[in-house]
């Protein structure tokens, strides 16, 4: 949920100073009335807020004015803020929810598109027959396309074709030889290479297909822009149709500044 800061910050003062005038003020000085008809006083409670009410508006007690309005702005501020992690919050798991009502087989008939992609595997080369990093590299460089697009998924152990080829090679590289080690690793190569920041844009789901495993990388589009590191410098890609491809400096700024408004 984006705010318009020209919007956003007036419109907090403006509704907090209202609301710790108007809400705040009346709320907090009627326990000043029960004391004041305590004293035998028979001045009615309408009469004794509207009197503390214009002596606030008036500034005739600048003190009162000034704390019942931070008050009502601070009040206010930690409304938005809570409301708007809500809405991010349910829009995410919404996003999640409809992803895995989805099954695999369905999901992999759609086809490589700009929101869905294949993999054999993550570090093991089929070809080679070893562990390859540069297929590590590459699963990066997709995870920050969607991340910098619109998001998406990546399922790892499907072939480009669409054959389930699962997750066993890549299961017998690792130390712990299954789907929670599995997931470590994406998780620490995420946070090397994109960043620590990154890891809460993604979701991973397990699916078993006749005894092979497949891997649901689930992939929010990300508060700002999320950069791959490789080697000593780090690179910008975003989603292009099926594929993921890295702009150079200017179409990164010019991409940045259209779709990471302040």
């Amino acid at each position: 949920m984006k705010f318009n800061p020209f919007v956003k910050y007036p419109g907090i003062i403006l509704s907090g100073v209202a609301f710790g005038i108007f809400i705040l003020l009346p709320l907090s000085e009627f326990a000043s009335y029960i004391e004041y008809i305590e004293r035998g006083t028979a001045r009615g409670p309408v009469t004794f807020l509207l009197g503390k009410l214009m002596d606030t508006l008036l500034l005739r007690t600048p003190i009162r004015f000034i704390y019942y309005s931070g008050f009502g702005i601070l009040s206010i501020a930690l409304f938005v803020h809570v409301y708007t992690r809500f809405k991010e919050r349910r829009s995410e798991i919404n996003q999640l929810l409809s992803e895995l009502n989805q099954g695999l087989l369905p999901l992999i008939a759609q086809g490589e598109s700009n929101i869905l992609e294949f993999k054999s595997s993550f570090r093991f080369d089929l070809k080679q027959n070893t562990v390859n990093k540069a297929l590590e590299a590459v699963v990066m460089k997709t995870l920050a396309g969607f991340m910098n697009s619109g998001g998406g998924t990546l399922l790892l152990g499907v072939s480009d074709n669409g054959t389930i080829l699962g997750l066993e090679n890549d299961y017998q590289t690792l130390k712990r030889k299954d789907k929670d080690g599995f997931e470590q690793l994406i998780m620490s190569s995420v946070s090397e290479k994109l960043g620590t920041a990154a890891c809460k844009y993604i979701r991973l789901v397990f699916h078993s297909h006749n005894q092979m495993e497949v891997c649901r990388i689930i992939v929010e589009r990300a508060g700002f822009p999320i950069y791959v590191k490789e080697g000593n410098s780090k690179k910008f890609y975003v989603r292009t149709g099926s594929g993921t491809r890295d702009m150079d400096i200017q179409e990164a700024i010019n991409y940045i500044s259209e779709n990471w408004k302040k």
